[in-house]
């Protein structure tokens, strides 16, 4: 019983560890493409408004992100920060559900 509470924490653990990765990975990309290629950036965050909007924005950055659009920078650095924002979740996911399966494998047990 107490190597499934320490699975079920450590399934736990590292969804919550890769769910964060997702959001470090977008941020991390963000900042990149902001400081080394601005003008890029600037058709980002003014692409329908003409001036920011942190939401749109928001959005705007994860469809680049889901594109092909950052390999055509031949940067290695957002390569490889979309490829963990891409990833991160598959690793997620099954963790937690994982973790999930054994708490309620553990209730059922009672």
């Amino acid at each position: 019983m107490q190597s499934a509470v320490f699975l079920y924490l450590l399934l736990l653990l590292g969804a919550v560890a890769f769910f964060v990765l997702h959001f470090i990975a977008q941020w991390r990309f963000t900042t990149l493409l902001r400081k080394r290629y601005p003008d890029q950036w600037k058709t980002i965050v003014e692409a329908d408004t003409g001036r920011p909007n942190g939401m749109a924005n928001w959005l705007r950055v994860r469809r680049v992100l889901r594109s092909d659009a950052p390999a055509l920078f031949n940067d290695d650095a957002l390569t490889r920060w979309q490829g963990w924002w891409k990833r991160s979740p598959w690793f997620a996911w099954p963790c937690w559900f994982a973790a999930m399966a054994i708490q309620w494998w553990a209730m059922k047990q009672g």
